[in-house]
């Protein structure tokens, strides 16, 4: 797994306006290209980038590229074969009032989320996060020790070429 070589740009550049390129970062690992060729290739399927994505967008990008993509369960983690990646999305605990002491929300669309939705994604038991880099240890990153604040992993796809 590598760091794509514009990462440090896209992340600051996309964090304006509680945006960000998350979603296209694990793209470009999973496809070992940079971020604006993601971005060109994503322009074509869905428009112009509007500084966040959709789950099955994401999906619909891979399967575009001939990758075989399959949603699994929270309860199927481990189930799959270690050289597959997998994109985790992850839901911050986060401190908006109104939805405090609420299950984490999101799954329809970030902007329903507790407080914010990310995504990493792991291959051979490293994970990658475009605001932390190459990391091994989940649980950490999970806990509070990654971005700052506590975190559950609610879905994940399976991405097999």
């Amino acid at each position: 797994m590598k760091i794509p070589i514009d990462n440090k740009i896209a992340t600051e550049y996309y964090l304006q306006d509680n945006g960000g390129i998350c979603g296209q970062s694990c793209l470009a690992v999973i496809e070992k290209r940079s971020i604006s060729d993601i971005l060109k290739d994503w322009n074509k399927y869905f428009g112009v980038f509007r500084g966040w994505s959709k789950w099955k967008e994401l999906k619909q990008f891979l399967e575009n590229k001939n990758y075989q993509v399959k949603l699994l369960r929270k309860d199927s983690w481990g189930n799959f074969n270690k050289e597959d990646f997998i994109i985790c999305r992850i839901q911050w605990l986060g401190n908006n009032i109104e939805k405090m002491g609420k299950p984490f929300y999101g799954y329809g669309h970030w902007t329903e989320a507790s407080a914010h939705t990310h995504f990493i994604v792991l291959n051979n038991n490293k994970f990658f996060c475009n605001e932390m880099g190459i990391f091994e240890d989940l649980e950490n990153y999970l806990d509070g020790k990654g971005i700052s604040q506590s975190g559950v992993i609610t879905s994940m796809m399976r991405i097999k070429k």
